[in-house]
């Protein structure tokens, strides 16, 4: 069972991988740590109490969060916390220039010719050092934390960043308090010139700079890390404290919480909708953009559905509240935004690796750089160097670089209205080669309705007429073909009697006195009405041997499907339509939006199996909707459900388009590859810097005349992480409207080769050539290109090699073609395999 817990006290990535380390001793089935948001996900049985002794042994904080959604209010809790903490750091920074600045001037002042009084070096070499030293340890000790969290991840041999700056800072002070008593012994001896050399050597204003830099960039940090939070925060925004609800038929304020299911909530205009529900009474505007990402308001009328954060605009509306609390809409957003960004994406395994072993490796580099130097140059010269390791190796910009990237775009991509519920499917989607697309709901609306009524000259029919009839007799059925037509009805004038359903050939029954058949081409041919098979859902209504009308009824693709479809295409993706449909419907359908690939007749058990086979070709999609497509959606590299879905796909699902709307993959894709890209140049820098950074300042180049100051090496640090998380920021403000779609996603296709699998369709426009796969059971046909076949032999050695696999039942090769067209149950990449290994080239086609 998956936990979540706050973990304080981390400061950077050597204590993520330290508190992961302690809580896998006691045997948890996973840990992940998450820098940015100081949260802690655990997959376990065992209890709290023992993860956060666990916690609490490696030397931090922890505490158990509610497992629900922030409708509890403790997301803007943690909100205020990371604001109070920015605070805290502002002061402390602030407070820390108040002494650095005149430290800087009597440090500093004498190499410009400041007049420095009676704290000049060279006349009072004791004046000039003490004031450093009163001025250096009020800077010491308001940022006193360093050194108690160093300390303490010391003596829990877990050394962190807080480590690095408590050795690095406290080796210059005491360095210089030691140095203030060796000026004084000279003073007293009358060296004064003696004590002025001793005084061009102390490291008070390394210490004090050192402290007030990394507090600066902790700072900047913070308070760039919590823009990464904005999309949630704006969602937070969203969600009212009270609403208004009708009890006992008096209305009365409560806290939004204790809304229950049943309740009639009334939201006003101006007023966000608290919950889920249907509206029950009134009318009104909606403004739907803060979960679509639409901007056009929708109207909404009694039955219309309403979910919570949507915005009323217009008029005063009563609903039945639905669903409440963690169970909303806003509240499962919020939740899956929430888990991404605590989810780790694959690529950050390097990262972590790294830091696991990054500050123990860095103290060990310092030590070293201390000895050479003590043998080649000064005592100050190796403290110098030494310090400068320890301060610019902070192992942050490590931490950070692929959570604030993440959180980051799951954040944008949320305000699009695409919910990606963790890192790892971030990563994967832009690298997905096959699409698997479910017809209806996903393609088409999902809702078929009448398109069209025809009548054939009957004296007193007129379409209305036609349509009434057919409603009457449709009354008590609940096919969807005869739900569209009761509503394009509305209602109707006329009552049918002893009505009789012939399943596969429509209805018969007695209206206004007269007996009527409704149905297809088979029982008018029974009424001996002859008529023609149309292509599209046409029912015909007929009496006695004469043909009265027609009633077609369609489910309509989408406005955006065959859009989405292409620019899938235009990245060399291989789109695949699946679909329970016949062959005619699924054709009719498949040429509208122009893919060439179907699966007709299949079952839910038949998409799982396709999906299976289409991953033997390369990283595959699939997109659905329905209970049915729950098994597929789960077996595929990466799932993605329509927003209108049921609950079983949408939780099956590792991304939720909310809008329902198939232009939302590709959107998808893009924003996925841009934020693995920003995560690749995050990393890059992490690691170049360190790289560069360390040699430098352990004075590689001190030959050349290039080394590094420890003031120079802390803002270097301050500077890494800064950079890094402002990387990621770019991300919230990117555009991945449809208009520049196809732009953002040039990356993802020139990237692809034919060798990683290009299945651009390259039929001409208007010649596509429909490849329609049926299914039958667990029994399937597939058709293959087999390249290097040159006579009859070779024909029996490829077939010879497919009969072989099992599962195929039949496999018929034609050698003028170049393919094979293979049937049964069989595994497609052991296919493709078993002609390979006779010596052809195979592919599916």
């Amino acid at each position: 069972m998956k936990r979540c817990f706050n973990v304080t006290g981390m400061t950077c990535a050597a204590c993520a991988a330290h508190v992961e380390k302690a809580v896998r001793k006691i045997g948890v089935d996973s840990v992940e740590v998450n820098l940015l948001t100081n949260k802690m996900t655990v997959d376990t049985d065992i209890a709290d109490g023992d993860i956060i002794t666990a916690v609490v042994s490696a030397g931090y904080g922890a505490s158990a969060q509610n497992n629900g959604a922030a409708s509890d209010g403790k997301k803007t809790g943690e909100k205020s916390n990371g604001a109070d903490y920015s605070k805290t750091l502002l002061i402390r920074f602030l407070a820390s220039v108040l002494f650095l600045v005149p430290l800087m001037y009597f440090s500093m002042g004498h190499m410009v010719g400041l007049p420095l009084g009676a704290f000049d070096p060279h006349e009072d070499p004791s004046s000039f050092a003490l004031i450093q030293l009163v001025l250096t340890t009020p800077v010491l000790i308001i940022n006193g934390k360093f050194f108690v969290n160093g300390f303490k991840a010391l003596l829990h041999r877990a050394p962190n960043m807080d480590t690095l700056v408590m050795l690095g800072s406290g080796a210059a002070y005491v360095y210089g308090i030691v140095t203030v008593f060796l000026i004084n012994a000279r003073v007293v001896t009358g060296d004064v010139h003696g004590g002025a050399e001793w005084a061009m050597n102390l490291f008070f204003e390394s210490a004090a700079m050192i402290l007030t830099l990394v507090t600066l960039g902790k700072f900047l940090e913070a308070k760039s890390k919590g823009k990464t939070r904005s999309e949630v925060d704006k969602l937070l925004r969203l969600r009212p404290q009270t609403a208004t609800v009708i009890r006992n038929g008096n209305e009365l304020t409560v806290a939004v919480d204790e809304i229950a299911i049943g309740d009639t909530v009334v939201v006003l205009p101006g007023e966000y909708v608290p919950c889920d529900g249907v509206i029950v009474k009134g009318a009104t505007t909606l403004d739907k953009s803060a979960i679509t990402g639409e901007s056009i308001p929708e109207e909404a009328t009694e039955g219309s559905d309403v979910t919570s954060a949507v915005l009323n605009l217009t008029g005063r509306v009563e609903i039945s509240a639905r669903k409440v609390g963690s169970d909303t809409t806003l509240s499962k957003i919020i939740e899956l935004i929430e888990n991404a960004g605590g989810s780790k994406a694959p690529i950050q395994k390097i990262a972590d690796k790294v830091s696991a072993v990054f500050v123990p490796t860095v103290c060990a580099i310092a030590l070293v750089t201390l000895i050479v130097w003590l043998f080649v140059g000064t005592v100050g010269q190796a403290l110098t160097m030494a310090i400068s390791v320890l301060v610019i190796s902070c192992p942050c910009a490590l931490g950070l670089a692929t959570p604030v990237a993440v959180m980051a775009g799951t954040g944008r991509a949320a305000a699009y209205g695409v919910l990606v519920k963790n890192a790892e499917v971030l990563q994967q989607l832009q690298s997905v080669k096959i699409f698997a697309l479910d017809k209806t709901a996903t393609i088409t609306e999902g809702k078929p309705r009448v398109v069209g009524v025809k009548t054939f000259g009957a004296d007193g029919f007129d379409e209305n007429k036609i349509l009434e009839i057919a409603a009457a007799l449709e009354k008590t059925s609940t096919h969807p073909l005869a739900q569209a037509i009761i509503a394009a009805a509305d209602g109707g004038s006329f009552t049918a009697e002893n009505s009789e359903y012939k399943i596969g050939y429509g209805v018969i029954g007695t209206v206004g006195g007269e007996k009527y058949a409704l149905g297809g081409a088979r029982l008018m041919n029974e009424w001996g009405v002859s008529v023609s098979d149309d292509e599209s859902q046409t029912v015909y209504l007929c009496r006695d041997k004469e043909l009265l009308g027609a009633i077609t009824v369609d489910d309509e693709i989408k406005p955006s499907s065959k859009n989405a479809v292409e620019l899938l295409k235009s990245m060399g993706a291989r789109v695949v339509m699946l679909t329970g449909d016949n062959e005619r419907q699924a054709k009719r359908i498949a040429e509208k939006v122009g893919i060439t690939e179907v699966y007709c007749n299949v079952l839910p058990q038949d998409k799982l199996d396709i999906v299976e086979r289409l991953k033997a070709d390369g990283k595959t999609a699939m997109v659905g909707d329905g209970i049915n497509d729950a098994p597929a959606l789960k077996a595929a590299d990466v799932g993605i459900a329509i927003g209108s879905g049921t609950d079983v796909a949408i939780e099956a699902a590792d991304v939720v388009l909310v809008k329902s709307d198939l232009m939302d993959v590709p959107r998808a894709m893009a924003v996925s590859h841009a934020c693995l890209r920003n995560v690749k140049q995050n990393l890059f820098w992490a690691f170049a810097y360190n790289t560069l950074g360390i040699p430098l300042a352990a004075g590689v180049l001190y030959g050349v005349g290039v080394t590094l100051n420890p003031m120079i090496a802390a803002a270097a640090m301050a500077f890494s992480s800064v950079f890094v998380v402002c990387n990621a920021l770019r991300l919230t403000a990117m555009k991945f409207d449809d208009r520049r779609l196809p732009h953002k996603l040039r990356g993802i296709r020139n990237n692809k080769s034919a060798k990683d699998g290009n299945f651009a369709d390259k039929t001409k426009d208007g010649d596509i050539n429909i490849k329609i796969t049926e299914t039958g059971g667990n029994n399937m046909t597939t058709v293959f290109k087999v390249d290097g076949m040159s006579c009859m032999h070779c024909v029996a050695h490829v077939k010879k090699a497919l009969e072989g696999v099992n599962g195929v039942t039949q496999a018929d090769v034609d050698l003028e073609k170049g393919e094979a067209t293979v049937q049964g149950d069989f595994d497609t990449a052991a296919a493709i395999k078993a002609v390979a290994d006779a010596g052809y080239d195979c592919a599916v086609k």
